[in-house]
C-alpha cells in the first residue's frame, strides 16, 4: 500500500513539473534559423561557434532564468 502511494507521489510530482532536470535547464543565448531554434548555449561565443557554417542569428533567450546566487556558509 505504502509502496503505490509513493509511486503516485512521483508520477504525479513528474507529470505536474515539480522536479526538473539539469538538461532542462536553457542558457542564455539561442541560435535561430528559418526553421531551427536551440535556446541551449550559455554564452554568446558558444552560440557564434555553433553558428559557424551553418548560419542564422544569436539572440538572448527571452526565458532564460539565471541559477540563484549560491551563499557560502560561515564556519
Amino acid at each position: 500500500m505504502r509502496i503505490r502511494i509513493v509511486i503516485g507521489a512521483l508520477a504525479a510530482a513528474t507529470l505536474l513539473g515539480g522536479w526538473t532536470f539539469p538538461g532542462d535547464r536553457q542558457g542564455a543565448y539561442c541560435h535561430q534559423t528559418r526553421d531551427y531554434q536551440n535556446c541551449g548555449y550559455p554564452s554568446f561565443q558558444a552560440c557564434l561557434l555553433a553558428r559557424n557554417g551553418v548560419g542564422g542569428s544569436c539572440t538572448p533567450n527571452p526565458k532564460f532564468i539565471p541559477a540563484p546566487e549560491r551563499r557560502q556558509r560561515r564556519s
